[in-house]
């Protein structure tokens, strides 16, 4: 009887990890608001990013304002390579970053240590 449960535990534990880490994810995608000059967008951090996907208009600068309520040491820093963005994040403060979204595309940003991904959608 021991043997069952022990194997039945271990598949249910299985399928929670597969499903954990392989598991379709829902996305979120906000647009920037207006604000004549810039663009501006609220990032809350966490367990995630959300929204995950944020979408810029090309050519007018934007304020990413991240607000990190997620105290783990991964999301203490936000990279965001394709914008030259390296920054560290406070814990529930909000942190303003201003990046020029001077071409289309999709842009990723991420943790300081690569685990969890945002990205940016310029059009």
């Amino acid at each position: 009887m021991d043997k069952f449960i022990i194997v039945g535990s271990s598949i249910a534990l299985t399928g929670l990890i597969i499903w954990w880490f392989f598991g379709k994810k829902t996305s979120s995608t906000i647009a920037a608001t207006d604000m004549g000059d810039y663009q501006i967008i609220d990032i809350t951090v966490d367990g995630a990013y959300l929204p995950n996907i944020v979408q810029l208009q090309k050519g007018k600068p934007a304020k990413l304002v991240f607000m990190r309520k997620d105290p783990s040491s991964c999301f203490e820093e936000v990279v965001m390579s394709d914008f030259g963005v390296s920054q560290k994040l406070p814990v529930n403060k909000s942190f303003e970053i201003t990046v020029n979204p001077d071409k289309a595309g999709e842009f990723t940003y991420s943790c300081g240590m690569h685990m969890f991904f945002g990205k940016v959608v310029v059009k």
